[in-house]
């Protein structure tokens, strides 16, 4: 079973390592494939495994990256956009 998620928090292609490293360790995955452009990680799996599975393993491992279904993520991308329209700092710090 293949499936892609969106991933957010990712700066550079060491978070990208990272992420594909962290998704890799999940028991039942097989294989993950991250697109640091894209903000996707395509993951195969025996049997399906439950997103919050997923995202657990990204929380205990730093919990600098999150993983949603591609809808989810359009969705919180737009909204924490108008959200935070404005009010940055421009500022910016990698998690790695």
């Amino acid at each position: 079973m293949k499936y892609t998620y969106s991933i957010q928090g990712m700066t550079c292609t060491g978070c990208r390592v990272h992420v594909e490293k962290t998704l890799s360790k999940v028991k039942g995955v097989s294989k993950v494939i991250v697109d640091f452009k894209k903000a996707e990680a395509t993951i195969d799996m025996e049997s399906h495994i439950p997103m919050e599975r997923l995202q657990e393993s990204l929380k205990n491992d730093g919990n600098s990256y999150s993983i949603y279904k591609s809808e989810e993520h359009h969705l919180n991308k737009e909204e924490k956009e108008e959200q935070t329209k404005g009010k940055g700092t421009s500022i910016f710090y990698c998690p790695m």
